[in-house]
Parts: C-alpha cells; sequence; structure tokens
C-alpha cells in the first residue's frame, strides 16, 4: 500500500487523480489563476441540500462570488480534509472531511464528505457533485 501526503503526488496517482489534487491545493491557497486553469470554463457545484447554502451553483462567479464567500462568513475557519481518491476514469470520488470552526462557539467540528469530480475530454474539472453528513451542522 502507497503512503503520502494528500496534496503530495503518488507514483500511482493516475492524471486525473493528480489534477483533483492540485485543485485542492489551489483551493487551500486560493490561488485563483491556478483554479482557473483546473476548472472547466463553466463548473457546476451541486452541493448536498441541508448543507450550508446547499443548492446547485454553475459557472465561477456563482461558485466563488456567491456560495464560498457566504461559507466562509458563516464559520471562523472552514476546509476540507481529502483522505481517499478512487479513480473512475471520467470521475474521481473523494473521501475525506470538512473541518471547521464555528462562529457560535469556535468549537472545532469535523464532518464527513464524499466529492464526486467530474473530468472533461481535455483532463479539466467541469464540477462537483458534493454529499456531507448535513446534521452536523445544524445547531
Amino acid at each position: 500500500m502507497e503512503t503520502c501526503i494528500f496534496f503530495d503526488h503518488c507514483e500511482k496517482d493516475t492524471q486525473i487523480v493528480k489534477q483533483v489534487k492540485n485543485l485542492y491545493k489551489a483551493l487551500k491557497a486560493s490561488d485563483k489563476e491556478a483554479i482557473a486553469k483546473i476548472l472547466a470554463d463553466d463548473p457546476v457545484w451541486n452541493v448536498s441540500p441541508g448543507f450550508p447554502y446547499g443548492g446547485v451553483y454553475n459557472g465561477m462567479a456563482e461558485i466563488f462570488g456567491s456560495f464560498y464567500s457566504k461559507l466562509r462568513n458563516q464559520f471562523n475557519s472552514f476546509g476540507a480534509m481529502p483522505e481517499t481518491f478512487i479513480d473512475g476514469g471520467d470521475v474521481v470520488t473523494v473521501l475525506g472531511f470538512y473541518t471547521f470552526k464555528s462562529n457560535k462557539d469556535n468549537s472545532t467540528k469535523f464532518v464527513r464528505f464524499s466529492h464526486t469530480w467530474k473530468i472533461n475530454g481535455d483532463g479539466r474539472i467541469k464540477g462537483v457533485w458534493q454529499v456531507a453528513d448535513t446534521a452536523q451542522f445544524i445547531g
């Protein structure tokens, strides 16, 4: 079994898994230039109902101008910790945890997630279908 830090590329990583890892890295660093190169021109984020601001977001303006800006305002900190990457050909499914600190009590919580990233023919990411343990966000 190969072990590596999730941001690092492992010897056995496929090209699309590397691309998804690059996106997590760019999102964490807020590297807008890298994000724009990795994502397709009109990406779609399909966020679970029950998740804060859940819904479907089309295009960079909605994803980053609406969804992420609202999400960041709700928490003192919020981030994704991907653990497992599964290459499905034209999709990569990632299992991991969100970690966040609530604005209410500043307590740290961990919430399981599954992200399924759709990859287009030129290797750019078309979007994500996100599922999370939304009950953790209530209260």
